[in-house]
């Protein structure tokens, strides 16, 4: 049975094939399948940085946010506690 290169991918990522079988199937020397593999190692970190960055700049941004409507409703209150006292 002849596995599709996505599957021998996935088999080899996971653990489930060895390196040696790997490259026989894969037909890529030992030099090239080092640089894929880095290749695919750098681009998931630069991803998962992306997406640490933009999520921490949305949680920034929600945390703005929601201290600028806590001070807006505190000066509402403050402002109505004044009004009641001055009459």
């Amino acid at each position: 049975m002849a596995l599709t290169p996505e599957q021998i991918e996935y088999l080899h990522s996971t653990g489930q094939m060895p390196d040696w079988v790997y490259y026989q199937q894969n037909g890529r020397s030992l030099q090239e399948n080092y640089n894929e593999i880095k290749r695919k190692n750098s681009e998931r970190t630069r991803r998962q940085i992306e997406e640490r960055r933009k999520r921490e700049a949305e949680t920034a941004a929600l945390e703005a946010e929601i201290e600028k409507k806590a001070e807006e409703a505190i000066e509402k209150a403050l402002e109505e506690l004044l009004k009641d006292f001055g009459k």
